[in-house]
């Protein structure tokens, strides 16, 4: 043990009071401390977060927050179009104004923010429409120069000036932050191939339709699990999380739980530190630190709401649109409550309490292991959320590449969702067929849906493919599926079962089924007993 070093920390620790009030966790000879402050600087001008560049997009309809950092003590005054907001910078220089709700505008029109006395702000070509958040992991994040060629052709042959786009960097961090780094871009053809294909034909599909200009905020970042992306306000509603809940708040700085437990850390850290000294005078053998506080790790557990979400909380925004769960495979109903978190998180900090919710189902993909169709009935349960919708899409995935290259479809389907609910544009039909129900009937199962639209087909005008009963012995066997006359169930059966209890659909990772509904939307894969 190195000696100078563990004299220099106890030091340390006997200063650190004066330095820091939070705590502290570094790591050296098998213990830890960690050393983190937060520190405003003082500011001479106004100044704006990265989500108010030229080129923005407020919402339409909703109070409009705009905020910022200024001197301490300094009035603040915020003018757009006919409005015109006053207020003071708070001791920390924060401050934050709410103009009145506006209706669409396609005129670029600037956004003025100055302190008295000092430089005058101007944002450029803001604009009033719909704003969405697009988050998740790589099949969010894919880019439009990664997918298929008509997709890049379509993207890239006309410029879409009233659509703007913006991207969160990557980045984790334990500390919520208030600001990242990045701009707003025109959806032109030399900045919308870099971004992300299913965020930007959602978009697209929305400025086509609804006739006004649309932002997108781009927040993703491939391979991440979801649970990095969670805010821990919304565990409160889950209680089947709520052990996880614990954990989590005791291992995260910042949190009360943490905190806590780091200062009583430091304590003994200190008294640890006097008894090694007399010790070491002593000559006699070095005492035990004491264990150290485990810290939440960064990206695979926490981190990304910090980062990539908290900096536009206060943003004015309809909804959200999210790609995610490849990196949760496996988890089964778990994922459900963790989206129950996330939903509900992110609904609370942004102030949005009934904001659509619109998410895909993953595509099937040879993972090698049974666990995608869990994943895929997680996913489904989702839906008993309120006010959220799902695109499947196991017709246009590929079993051989976990990133399927028809993004416009998927953006496409997210969209009748938003359409039908969010802006009440009646839709022919927003899903394929879901599961409802399934009743044994003699030597068979009738099985009924949802989101039948107007009717059950068979994408091909063949049979209808990857049915399977079992009796209750559970050995599931091949099955024949027949529509019924009025389009709106199946009966399903077997020879091989005689008695039959279950059926299942799909209910492979590599299932690509040909069932659909006559609005060309495929039917979710289901397990009639699992899950319950």
């Amino acid at each position: 043990m190195e000696v100078p070093f563990l004299r220099s920390t106890c030091s340390f620790l006997k200063n650190t009071d004066a330095l820091c009030g939070s705590g502290i966790l570094m790591k050296k000879a098998g213990y830890s401390l960690l050393l983190w402050c937060a520190a405003v600087p003082a500011m001479a001008d106004v100044k704006l977060p990265a989500i108010f560049t030229n080129g923005a997009v407020l919402q339409r309809d909703q109070p409009v927050n705009v905020w910022g950092w200024a001197t301490a003590g300094q009035s603040v005054k915020v003018s757009f179009g006919k409005q015109e907001a006053q207020t003071k910078a708070a001791a920390d220089g924060t401050w934050s104004v709410s103009l009145k709700a506006m209706p669409a505008s396609a005129e670029g029109r600037p956004l003025k923010v100055q302190e008295v006395g000092g430089k005058e702000v101007t944002v450029q070509d803001v604009l009033v429409g719909e704003v969405w958040l697009a988050s998740g992991q790589s099949n969010m994040e894919w880019s439009i120069s990664a997918s298929q060629e008509a997709d890049k052709a379509a993207a890239t042959a006309t410029p879409l000036p009233q659509v703007r786009m913006i991207k969160v960097p990557k980045k984790v961090t334990h500390a919520r932050q208030d600001d990242f780094v990045g701009q707003w871009d025109l959806a032109t053809p030399d900045k919308v191939t870099s971004f992300s294909a299913v965020g930007y034909f959602f978009a697209r599909q929305l400025h086509e339709q609804l006739k006004v200009p649309v932002g997108i905020i781009n927040s993703s970042w491939g391979g991440t699990r979801i649970d990095p992306w969670l805010a821990e306000e919304g565990f409160a509603k889950v209680t089947e999380l709520a052990d996880m809940a614990k954990t989590r708040a005791s291992q995260l700085p910042g949190s009360p739980v943490f905190d806590h437990a780091m200062k009583q850390y430091l304590t003994k850290t200190r008294t640890w530190c006097d008894a090694m000294e007399k010790a070491l005078a002593a000559g006699q053998p070095l005492p035990t630190p004491p264990a150290a506080i485990p810290t939440l790790p960064l990206q695979g557990q926490t981190g990304m709401y910090q980062a990539m979400i908290h900096p536009v909380r206060r943003y004015g925004i309809k909804g959200f649109i999210w790609y995610q769960g490849e990196s949760n495979n496996g988890e089964g109903m778990l994922y459900y409550h963790k989206m129950r978190v996330l939903i509900d998180g992110w609904r609370q900090q942004f102030s949005t309490p009934q904001a659509p919710f619109l998410f895909v189902q993953l595509a099937p993909y040879t993972y090698n292991k049974p666990a995608l169709q869990e994943i895929w009935a997680a996913q489904q349960k989702a839906l008993d959320i309120p006010n959220t919708g799902m695109a499947v899409i196991n017709d246009i995935g590929n079993v051989k590449n976990i990133h399927p290259g028809n993004k416009s479809e998927v953006g496409r389907r997210l969209a009748l969702w938003a359409f039908d609910r969010t802006y009440g544009i009646k839709q022919k039909e927003v899903s394929g067929p879901l599961f409802r129900e399934a009743k044994a009937e003699g030597k068979s199962m009738v099985v009924s849906f949802d989101h039948t639209g107007s009717g059950l087909v068979a994408r091909d005008a063949k049979a209808l493919t990857h049915f399977e009963v079992a009796a209750a012995d559970g050995q599931f066997q091949p099955a024949v599926a027949t529509i019924a006359a009025d389009g709106k169930s199946l009966t399903v059966h077997s020879d091989k079962v005689t008695a039959p209890t279950q059926v299942r659909f799909a209910w492979s990772e590599t299932a690509e089924p040909n069932l659909m509904n006559k609005e060309g939307l495929p039917a979710g894969a289901f397990h009639s007993q699992w899950g319950k």
